[in-house]
């Protein structure tokens, strides 16, 4: 789906520099982004019977609420099977004040997995989709840090939004933020409108009106960890330590390897850029064929009909 990040943020040169200056923004598209699903999309999945934990969640008074409360058991050739979405005890429940999540939209809706792979393949980092719903004046979770970047697109209803100053350094952790220090942004979000939120900003949503239903794209960066762990797998990549024994007998042998190794593994990573180590953190990015949104078959091979 071409253009798809355009169609949340307008510009994406822009969006980029704002991005590297980590300062929160509304963007308000001139019609409803294209692929975005509406509410009445959503309600169609939550009541088409097939939703299942993990692909839906509910939090309440910030803790997990357990999967019996808002699923129901199913016989399924022959067998029980738990943890199917039970549309009436989620209504229920959401009217009490509790939160509904849906989790990695990306992994199982078509439009949203087409839109998360294009906005990665055009920022060149892995985006996920989750999808919030929250009663009016009831707040899913406190004040709290995400690692990523987080692009808000309100379906329905409205949210309070309050968006704190972006940590200066890289030293934080995600997470709950007693202390978010000074305030970025405070807005009330509405249907079709997009809110930027930098990764690391401390910030809270509470519904505003009516139900209030919103897409977060989280636009995932590579750590500290995440750089080690890809040079790990570079060295590992390297195939020519295939030639060595896997077992060394004597001590001899063991130093002989040990000592091929480290040479290897030097001359290996003397060839890895910091750009190069850079890319293979942020994790392959979808390819257009994988996300089925050009490719000559289908999921199974057989041309579509």
């Amino acid at each position: 789906m071409a253009g798809a990040l355009a169609g949340l943020v307008g510009d994406t040169a822009a969006f980029v520099e704002l991005l590297a200056k980590r300062q929160p923004e509304v963007f308000a598209p001139d019609a409803w982004p294209a692929g975005v699903p509406g509410p009445k999309d959503l309600d169609e999945v939550l009541r088409g019977g097939l939703l299942r934990v993990p692909y839906v969640e509910m939090v309440r008074a910030g803790e997990v609420v357990p999967a019996a409360e808002f699923c129901t058991t199913r016989t399924v050739a022959g067998r029980r099977e738990q943890g199917f979405a039970d549309p009436e005890r989620i209504g229920a429940l959401l009217a009490e004040g509790a939160t509904l999540l849906l989790p990695q939209l990306d992994q199982w809706h078509p439009s949203v997995r087409a839109l998360a792979a294009d906005i990665a393949r055009t920022l060149g980092r892995r985006t996920e989709a989750f999808c919030f719903a929250t009663g009016p004046g009831r707040r899913g979770l406190d004040v709290h840090r995400d690692d990523a970047d987080v692009l808000v697109v309100q379906l329905a209803g409205e949210k309070e939004w309050t968006v704190h100053e972006a940590p200066a350094d890289g030293r934080w952790h995600p997470g709950p933020a007693p202390e978010p220090g000074p305030v970025a942004l405070a807005t009330v979000l509405r249907a079709g409108q997009v809110l930027y939120v930098p990764r690391g900003a401390p910030h809270a949503a509470t519904g505003h009106a009516g139900l209030s239903v919103h897409l977060s794209f989280t636009v995932r960066e590579a750590g500290t960890g995440g750089m080690w762990g890809a040079i790990g797998e570079w060295l590992a990549g390297g195939g020519r330590a295939a030639t060595l024994p896997q077992r060394p007998a004597t001590e001899a042998e063991l130093l002989a390897t040990a000592a091929e190794l480290l040479r290897l593994g030097r001359e290996r990573l003397a060839a890895l850029t910091p750009e190069e180590l850079l890319r293979l953190a942020r994790g392959p990015l979808p390819t257009v064929d994988e996300n089925g949104l050009h490719g000559p078959h289908g999921p199974l091979g057989q041309d579509p009909v």
